[in-house]
């Protein structure tokens, strides 16, 4: 594939990146590599992040950026556990944070259209749209949030319920409120794991209308989500205030299930607040203020070569650093 050629249905230039958007454990490694077997690269595959004991399957994301993604959270005082309402940083941090970002995306996704997946997305996608220097397409997935809440529970991190919706609310008001503007196909977690050939045949026709090259292979797809990807389901069950569930998260997933649908271009639906108790809650999740420090000058120090990446992280650029953990805030910086 590249760039400006005619795609399937006779479309022309169109995207260069499709981002898969979706909260923490909404399934979004699995959309991913569904549209990756519809023909849509994703990153180079010495830059893959392979499964682990969350996700036996893999997560199929470039562990540069998401090593990135975690230092753009660190240096705003923030980490994925508790994402910032704003991305704020002074312009000539930012300037040279989208110079790095986009020498980073270039390298990791090197062909001319490509898929990413990274949860801190739905946090820190106005930062990436303001960088990324090629069209693009946004492909959703909404999961009930009793189902993510029971998942991160699951999790090594021991997420309480009520702090585990807490992190679904905010990303998921984050991510409707920073899309608008950008063709979006938003879709179910249930229909991708229930019915994932004509959820596969949606998703490629949105994308071959942007100018994509997608081939539907259903028996691979099928292959692929077998339900076996499913552990925790709410299916059918109406969320409701009461148990850890807030009367403003009831009317976001309220919100969000009516958007399902292809959005040409998406335009953010108006929002409820935040619960009062989602800021409290996330707080709880970040460094001490000495820890915070430590970690900012560990930051730069790696930034510029000073510490030295991890040993067996296969060819990551200068600059790229290493992740062996995925929920070390910074590699080799441990929570406490």
């Amino acid at each position: 594939m590249s760039g400006g050629r005619a795609g399937v249905g006779g479309a022309t230039e169109g995207a260069g990146g499709v981002l898969v958007l979706g909260v923490h454990r909404s399934g979004t490694s699995a959309a991913t590599r569904a549209i990756n077997l519809l023909g849509v690269p994703l990153c180079r595959s010495d830059d893959l992040f392979g499964g682990d004991g969350n996700n036996s399957s893999g997560y199929w994301e470039s562990r540069t950026l998401m090593q990135f993604n975690n230092e753009l959270l660190s240096c705003m005082q923030a980490n994925w556990r508790c994402p910032p309402t704003e991305v704020r940083m002074a312009a000539g941090h930012e300037r040279r944070e989208r110079a790095e970002a986009v020498r980073l995306l270039h390298w990791s996704h090197p062909s001319a259209r490509w898929a990413w997946k990274d949860p801190r997305n739905c946090t820190l996608l106005p930062f990436w749209r303001r960088a990324i220097d090629v069209p693009l397409v946004a492909v959703t997935v909404l999961r009930h949030p009793d189902e993510v809440a029971t998942s991160l529970a699951s999790q090594r991190e021991r997420f309480a319920r009520d702090e585990a919706l807490a992190l679904w609310e905010r990303n998921m008001r984050l991510l409707l409120r920073d899309a608008s503007g950008m063709p979006m196909l938003v879709t179910r977690y249930d229909d991708l794991v229930g019915e994932p050939t004509r959820w596969a045949e949606e998703v490629g026709r949105f994308l071959a209308r942007h100018g994509f090259d997608v081939q539907t292979r259903s028996a691979q797809l099928a292959s692929f989500l077998d339900g076996g990807l499913r552990h925790h389901s709410a299916a059918g069950r109406t969320l409701a205030p009461g148990d850890g569930v807030t009367e403003e998260q009831v009317q976001l997933w309220e919100t969000a299930q009516a958007l399902a649908g292809v959005h040409e271009p998406f335009a953010a639906p108006p929002l409820p607040p935040e619960s009062p108790t989602t800021g409290p809650l996330l707080e709880g999740n970040l460094l001490r203020p000495g820890r915070r420090r430590a970690e900012a000058w560990y930051r730069v120090l790696r930034r510029y070569g000073v510490v030295a990446r991890r040993a067996g992280t296969p060819g990551l650029p200068p600059g790229a650093g290493g992740h062996q953990g995925r929920d070390a805030d910074v590699a080799g910086v441990q929570r406490p």
